[in-house]
This record gives C-alpha cells, sequence and structure tokens, in this order.
C-alpha cells in the first residue's frame, strides 16, 4: 500500500512542479500576454498551457505506472481521477478568468492524459532478466 501511495504522490508531484515551473517561466517571458492576477485570454498561450500540461500529465501518470509494485494502469487512472478533482476545483475557484473552452478542454483530456500515460507503460517491452543462461 505505502509503495502505491508514493507512486502516485511522486507522479502527482512531478506533475504540478513542472506545470507550476512552466508557468512562471512563460509569465517570465512574455509578461505582456498576461494580467496582473497572471491570467491570459490568449489563444496559443492557452493551447500552449494545455499542450505542456498535458505532456507533464501524461510522464507523470506514466511515473505512477512505472513505480507501481503492481497494476500499473489503475495507479495511473487514480492519479488522474486525483488530478480531475484538482482541476475541477481550479477550474470553479477561476472560471472567469479564463474562456469556457479552456476549461472545458483541460477537463475532458485529464483522463485521457491518465490513461495514456499508464498505456505507456503497459506497451513497453518486458525488461531482460539479469539471468543468464550458460551453457
Amino acid at each position: 500500500m505505502s509503495r502505491s501511495l508514493l507512486a502516485v504522490f511522486t507522479g502527482f508531484s512531478l506533475i504540478a512542479t513542472l506545470s507550476v515551473g512552466t508557468d512562471m517561466v512563460l509569465r517570465m517571458a512574455v509578461p505582456s500576454l498576461f494580467e496582473v492576477d497572471g491570467s491570459t485570454t490568449s489563444a496559443p498561450i492557452l493551447l500552449l498551457t494545455i499542450a505542456y500540461v498535458g505532456l507533464y500529465a501524461t510522464l507523470g501518470c506514466y511515473l505512477a505506472a512505472r513505480m507501481a509494485p503492481s497494476a500499473p494502469m489503475r495507479h495511473a487512472l487514480v492519479l488522474g481521477v486525483l488530478g480531475l478533482a484538482f482541476n475541477v476545483a481550479g477550474a470553479v475557484s477561476i472560471w472567469a478568468q479564463y474562456p469556457v473552452w479552456y476549461h472545458v478542454m483541460s477537463l475532458l483530456l485529464v483522463m485521457v492524459w491518465a490513461w495514456l500515460g499508464g498505456r505507456m507503460r503497459e506497451q513497453e517491452a518486458p525488461q531482460p532478466s539479469s539471468r543468464t543462461l550458460v551453457v
């Protein structure tokens, strides 16, 4: 149980750290596209945000699946549900600051990213055994 919790927590931490860090870098790189509160209505920036958060979410869910003691897809999807809960809460709290299409796309894609991360882990070739056959 503790290895499962660690796997999900590690994946969640990776997603959060990379997303927040990239948000900060993006705001510093092009401050003219952001309001004082950090929001933006720039469609290219919002699409870019969806893309990098999707990449990070997929990687985080892959990591959770990779670290899982068993049932890798289940661990990726549990992380997806946790991410969905956080995203719903976040969308509700900042609904007026961003266009509706951004919130809808972001929420619809959370479980897609989670499934993709789990699927990537499932698709990996089995690791070769450390045992060698001596003839």
